[in-house]
């Protein structure tokens, strides 16, 4: 059996929707993907890469007093499998024997301490940039779990992984911008994370029994898609008994 972050993630969001996915192949309505986004993490990576082949830090190390390099420990093509969503970081879970993966954005290189730094590129627009690390947004907790996700993943695979990850935000909110001339200006932030990788075994003992089982489980409390079911459900029953008490007044 394969995991990938995704449907882990999935699993912990909501027990119930993971579990008709995976059991029933019911899937929720898709959205459309993020092509904006996908772009800014291209450009990225074609950045990083450069200053990678050149073993130079980016300007944004300098910015926030950081001694990093992009990590060139891997070569072209295992940086390229690492990023692939069909192929990632690959690992067995040491509780289960499922084969768990992810596709990393990019690795980085803490000089001072030959450890490895778990990062996120992220691409937003907003007038304030909430702080990932303390919000209670199910997207922002996602966040977290994501990179910390990786951070195991890198570890099961023996590397030395640094306690502390990062985002790389870039924020389309410039001020000073006042019309769009064909181009947008953002405004790039590294906000670090503290990570923590001890929950992610239990909760992958968890996937397996959901996965094993023959009973429902339960959705999760903060899941959209069962509350719009639930909330559509109740209303339908409503509006059905409403129509049977007018058909009996009728009659």
């Amino acid at each position: 059996m394969e995991i990938s972050r995704s449907k882990w993630d999935n699993f912990i969001k909501c027990p119930l929707c993971f579990y008709l996915q995976e059991k029933h192949k019911i899937y929720p309505p898709s959205t459309p993907r993020f092509t904006i986004n996908m772009r800014v993490d291209n450009l990225l990576k074609e950045e990083f890469d450069e200053l990678r082949a050149k073993g130079k830090p980016h300007p944004i190390f300098k910015e926030y007093n950081l001694n990093f390099v992009p990590y060139n420990g891997l070569g072209p093509e295992t940086l390229k499998k690492y990023r692939y969503n069909r192929g990632g970081v690959r690992a067995i879970s040491k509780k289960t024997d499922i084969e768990i993966f992810g596709a990393l954005d990019d690795l980085w290189l803490n000089n001072d301490t030959e450890e490895i730094i778990v990062l996120d590129y992220k691409a937003t627009s907003t007038k304030n940039l909430e702080d990932y690390t303390i919000s209670q947004k199910h997207y922002h907790v996602g966040y977290r779990r994501q990179l910390d996700f990786y951070a195991y993943l890198l570890k099961l695979n023996d590397f030395k992984v640094h306690d502390t990850g990062y985002w790389l935000i870039c924020n389309a909110t410039d001020g000073e911008q006042k019309t769009f001339n064909q181009k947008v200006n953002f405004k790039t932030t590294l906000l670090p994370y503290k990570l923590n990788t001890d929950y992610i075994e239990d909760t992958l003992v968890d996937l397996k029994a959901c996965l094993e089982s023959d009973k429902y489980p339960s959705s999760g409390k903060d899941c959209d898609n069962c509350r719009w079911y639930n909330e559509k459900k109740n209303l339908g029953d409503t509006i059905r008994l409403n129509a049977e008490k007018n058909q009996k007044v009728k009659e």
